[in-house]
């Protein structure tokens, strides 16, 4: 039972911390608004045609069917539909059901990006760190991560941190990457928290590094859970075994090996009694965790 609630509780965490598509675009879920959305695609309209894509991606309502989301997706995004040329590019851009062609998925994922889709920009940002399609090119790749950030993407707004930090195709600012870091951890970006926890453990701020290593811990980023089991042994901090034991244990059930062996060789050292409150604190923590998450997904959900 442990084992599958953690799994449902990782990937609602995967869910939670990249963005969502719009729903005009995504498949109806009842019988009438699909009839509608069908009436609709047949009329050439874009956002209909891209959810009834959809549809045809899930298997809803109707036969799964790759061919016929792609031409659909063609179709809208040849209207100049930015959700839609967005989706095609991806397709293009991962070789999703079809081979991966980068010349055509820098053009699609142009397309939407010039029309302001933040999900293009940070996709063109990350053809460009990787080389695919073309160049290896830094400079490009935080001009389009920096307009998505701009735009609120999160993981653009990671990356423009990075880079900010590191110099890399940017004059380095490391107030400014601070700043692109927050505002992607207030996103719940579980790697720029990560980042701010790290910062605020090296500036010798327990509590904000503590507070952050939770934050990024509870979107399932075990290097958090790892790293805030290490702050809690180190005695400029608190010292406390116990606290570490349970982020250790947290962090095994998650899958980190690294986790795996800090708990066993802590579990040695303590006794049997806190090694108990250890798992105890670790399942109550996963449980709180995914009825938290099942909330902000209802939330959602109703919006």
């Amino acid at each position: 039972m442990r084992k599958t609630a953690l799994f449902i509780f990782l990937i609602l965490a995967s869910w939670s911390a990249h963005g969502q598509q719009a729903k005009s675009d995504v498949c109806p879920r009842d019988d009438a608004a699909f009839a509608e959305a069908q009436k609709k695609a047949s009329a050439n309209d874009p956002a209909a045609q891209t959810a009834l894509a959809s549809c045809y991606d899930l298997g809803l309502h109707v036969q799964p069917n790759g061919k016929e989301s792609i031409r659909l997706l063609t179709e809208a995004a040849g209207e100049g539909y930015a959700h839609a040329q967005y989706e095609i590019g991806r397709i293009y851009l991962y070789g999703r059901g079809i081979p991966a062609d980068y010349s055509k998925a820098l053009v699609w994922e142009t397309k939407a990006a010039e029309h302001g889709d933040s999900r293009a920009q940070r996709d063109l940002a990350f053809m460009y760190e990787r080389g695919f399609g073309v160049p290896v090119d830094p400079a490009k790749a935080a001009e389009w991560n920096r307009k998505a950030a701009a735009n609120g993407n999160s993981e653009a707004q990671l990356q423009l941190a990075r880079a900010l930090d590191q110099g890399s195709g940017i004059k380095k600012d490391q107030d400014q990457a601070r700043r692109w870091y927050a505002k992607a951890a207030a996103q719940n970006q579980a790697q720029a928290q990560l980042e701010l926890a790290r910062q605020s453990s090296q500036k010798g701020d327990c509590n904000n590094a503590i507070g952050w290593y939770q934050r990024s811990a509870a979107h399932g980023e075990t290097t958090a859970m790892y790293e805030l089991g290490k702050l809690y042994l180190d005695r400029k901090c608190s010292g406390d075994s116990e606290q570490a034991l349970i982020w250790f244990t947290i962090g095994f059930w998650a899958g980190s090996n690294d986790c795996k062996l800090e708990a066993e060789k802590l579990a040695r050292a303590l006794p049997p009694a806190a090694r108990k409150q250890a798992e105890l604190a670790a399942d109550k923590w996963f449980k709180s965790n995914h009825a938290a998450q099942e909330k902000d997904d209802d939330a959602e959900e109703k919006r």
